[in-house]
């Protein structure tokens, strides 16, 4: 009668491990919209997983660079790394993949506040490289040019 009741209560960790296992299988097997299932599986059974909102992002960010028109994977991979980053900021490598995930899409006003809070990580002096180095190209007439260019596309 005890083991039974230690099994029913050790039930629900043992299906977000599995949720959270699958998903990652998923996701190294490329189905990325099954990891996507998975993980959010996983992040309601336990709303405070900042890993599980990690590979949301991740998988969505995979999906949106797989798509022609990726905004809408792209909006939610980068609320799904902010509430990891929020959930687990102690995680250096979940805040280095939002300030990389910002950075690719020129969003540098968001990346610039996660850098400030990295000044801590292993990877601060790259990510300051980094960030430097987008601001030098998106201030130039390129980027500029380039980012009107993108515009008109994007309306097309």
């Amino acid at each position: 009668m005890k083991l039974a009741y230690i099994f029913l209560l050790a039930l629900p960790i043992f299906a977000q491990q599995s949720e959270f296992a699958a998903g990652r299988s998923s996701f190294q097997a490329g189905e990325f919209k099954e990891a996507v299932a998975h993980f959010q599986r996983a992040l309601q059974d336990n709303p405070k997983d900042g890993a599980s909102a990690y590979w949301i992002g991740r998988s969505y960010e995979t999906l949106a660079d797989m798509s022609t028109f990726g905004h809408g994977n792209r909006s939610r991979a980068r609320a799904y790394l902010t509430m990891a980053v929020e959930l687990a900021p102690n995680r250096s490598e979940y805040r280095r993949e939002l300030f990389h995930f910002l950075v690719d899409n020129d969003n540098l006003r968001q990346a610039g506040t996660v850098l400030q809070a990295a000044e801590s990580d292993p990877e601060y002096d790259e990510m300051l490289n980094r960030f430097r180095e987008a601001r030098r190209r998106d201030s130039s007439v390129d980027g500029r040019v380039s980012k009107a260019f993108q515009l008109v596309t994007a309306w097309q």
